[in-house]
């Protein structure tokens, strides 16, 4: 049972992100590519005084690249780039198994992911993208 709410979550979030559409006029943007499966997030953002105000996102890729756009779109908005870049690196760290706890609820959803290694890099690629953008 656990198993199957943590897969609905999973699909809403990756729903989240295809019904997402890019920003017509935003403020940083960025393309990230996982050349191991293909996968590719186009990502642009509303930066207003320093907090990310919007985001829109494109995924061609795979449910958990989907799901982990939708999770960057739910956790990132309201967020400075610091702390965009604290929750991304605590979130990679607990999905590799160094961390105890999930750093927010919505990640806890992606626990079934802990243990297939090689999907690790689908999840967190809308966050790195986002990362990219607010660098740029």
């Amino acid at each position: 049972i656990m198993d199957a709410l943590y897969q609905k979550q999973i699909l809403d979030y990756a729903q989240r992100s295809r019904a997402s559409l890019p920003l017509d006029q935003p403020t940083h943007t960025a393309t990230l590519d996982n050349p191991t499966c293909g996968d590719r997030v186009d990502i642009s953002l509303e930066v207003v005084s320093q907090k990310v105000k919007n985001i829109g996102v494109r995924v061609r890729g795979c449910a958990l690249c989907e799901a982990g756009a939708g999770l960057a779109i739910e956790i990132f908005i309201g967020q400075n780039d610091q702390t965009v870049r604290q929750l991304t690196d605590e979130f990679s760290d607990w999905l590799t198994g160094h961390g105890a706890d999930a750093p927010t609820p919505q990640m806890q959803h992606f626990t079934p992911v802990q243990s297939i290694r090689n999907r690790h890099k689908c999840v967190l690629l809308s966050c790195h993208a986002t990362l990219k953008a607010l660098s740029a």
